[in-house]
């Protein structure tokens, strides 16, 4: 009789599990039906859809500096010599630095190549980190345009980098410099008039940011110097650092 028991609680025993097992099957399959349907599918489970993008710039600068006033007078020397000079305080840093950024570019064998040339051994490249945004907040229509939007960035960028190192190389007259940003301002403004139609009846607050991104990076053109080759291409690179951090302002915003 105690077999008996034991065997009839050991069988049952098994079987409940089994059921268990069977509904906890269920629920899986189930929960990842839903993801597939809603086009993440079960990688997203795991949080391969979910990771941001992140794209690296890079930024030969010096630093070090405790005085502000020091601090100008060399990024005025790195101007004069058709650099950035562009003056910022190193947030990475426990000390918060002061330091200045010659340029920047969008590889890292570019970087090195111009740290290498440089004088100044003190002298070093700085990644900047962009998260780039998935737009979880928007789909369809709104997501494209916003997208759309947001190719001014690379497209300001290449053509800025562009007209700074054929200045540099003298490649380009500041006249014919001038005339390359005056068709990017164009272009630029094309894109935000697109967004903006795409838009108008939009009021989430990151619309609002993408829009003053557009605009920020139009000042940013509309604020080039001309005169020398050197005075120009300098010009050119201290926009395109401001570029570079006003885009990375807007993707941690959108």
């Amino acid at each position: 009789m105690r077999r008996q028991m034991e065997s009839r609680y050991g069988r049952d025993g098994r079987q409940n599990l089994f059921v268990v097992g069977v509904i906890v099957l269920c629920f899986i399959v189930t929960l990842g039906l839903s993801f597939i349907f809603s086009g993440k599918g079960f990688l997203s489970l795991a949080g391969v859809f979910g990771k941001e993008k992140t794209r690296t710039i890079y930024a030969v600068a010096v630093g070090g500096y405790d005085d502000m006033t020091l601090a100008r007078g060399s990024a005025e020397l790195i101007r004069n010599r058709g650099g950035a000079g562009y003056i910022r305080q190193n947030a990475d840093d426990d000390n918060n630095k002061i330091e200045i950024i010659f340029a920047v570019y969008k590889d890292a064998n570019s970087a090195e190549k111009v740290l290498s040339s440089l004088e100044d051994r003190s002298a070093y490249v700085q990644e900047i980190s962009i998260k780039e945004s998935n737009l979880d907040w928007c789909e369809g229509d709104l997501k494209v345009a916003c997208q759309n939007a947001m190719t001014y960035f690379d497209i300001a960028f290449d053509e800025m980098y562009d007209v700074s190192n054929s200045l540099n190389d003298n490649a380009i007259s500041v006249g014919d410099a001038k005339t390359k940003i005056r068709v990017l301002y164009s272009h630029i403004e094309d894109i935000k008039s697109v967004f903006y139609q795409k838009v108008q009846n939009q009021d989430k607050p990151q619309i609002t940011e993408i829009k003053l991104a557009i605009i920020t990076a139009l000042a940013l053109l509309d604020n080039v110097e001309y005169g020398s080759s050197a005075k120009c291409a300098s010009s050119v690179r201290y926009q395109i650092v401001q570029l570079v951090y006003c885009y990375k302002s807007l993707c941690a915003n959108v």
